[in-house]
């Protein structure tokens, strides 16, 4: 909801998605999702391989368009709000060879207000010196990104999105492939991060640790199952319902 003058009404959600269907070659990937959340939050997506995960975060974040509904951010489409939302792909999608150090990564996040070639200020500087410090990567700055961990590569991204004052995150499985140690690192900085007042909307696998990472989750499959906290969304009758089959102790029997 927008008053006249085109700016969100106090109190209103962040992020609006209503009766969106995505599809592929006029296959729908997901069909007539609705859904709202609300700033402070760091929400969870779940369901089975194929659900719509990722083509739900691409559409979101403006790389996919609609076939039918729409999506708002502060009461404004993506093609409005580029500088608002922040987008990190799975980690394959990323080419990590690329040359450019941690400092240049985070960086970029500035270019949504100086522009790619423009001058940087005392603030800049100071938003991109304290992005580095609050994800642990300061004593990394003049590191390639390619010579980082896992962990380190996602913070560093996540350390960017910081960087360009970005209202609403978008994280498609940014856990794969993580070790005990970065993931728990990781999870603390996107607690940080819905601390802060951000939206984080976060593509997970792990039925186990979801009340661990996430105070709310979305579960969906092709459409829209559940949405709510936590343990409502992922109750056992609505991953049965997801996933086709018996859920326990947060693991999937096949």
């Amino acid at each position: 909801m927008t008053t006249g003058s085109g700016n969100p009404e106090p109190g209103s959600p962040l992020l609006q998605v209503s009766d969106l269907t995505v599809s592929y070659r006029r296959v729908p990937a997901i069909h007539h999702v609705s859904l709202e959340l609300g700033r402070g939050h760091c929400t969870g997506i779940f369901g089975p391989n194929g659900a719509g995960k990722s083509t739900l975060l691409k559409a979101i974040s403006g790389l996919l368009a609609p076939e039918t509904g729409g999506i708002l951010i502060d009461g404004l489409p993506p093609s409005r709000s580029a500088a608002r939302i922040s987008y990190l792909p799975q980690r394959e999608s990323i080419d990590w060879d690329f040359p450019v150090t941690v400092r240049g990564l985070v960086e970029m996040g500035r270019y949504a207000h100086t522009g790619m070639f423009g001058t940087f200020g005392a603030a800049d500087r100071s938003a991109v010196d304290g992005a580095l410090d609050l994800f642990r990567l300061t004593p990394l700055a003049d590191r390639q990104i390619k010579e980082l961990s896992g962990g380190q590569q996602q913070r560093a991204f996540l350390a960017r999105a910081w960087a360009q004052e970005a209202a609403l995150y978008l994280l498609d499985e940014p856990f794969g492939g993580l070790d005990r140690g970065s993931s728990a690192i990781l999870a603390e900085a996107l607690r940080t991060l819905a601390g802060s007042g951000k939206l984080l909307l976060v593509s997970h696998h792990s039925l186990a640790d979801a009340a661990d990472l996430f105070d709310s989750a979305v579960l969906i499959n092709g459409e829209l199952v559940a949405s709510g906290p936590v343990a409502e969304a992922l109750s056992p009758s609505n991953l049965a319902c997801a996933y086709g089959t018996s859920v326990y102790h947060g693991t999937i029997r096949t």
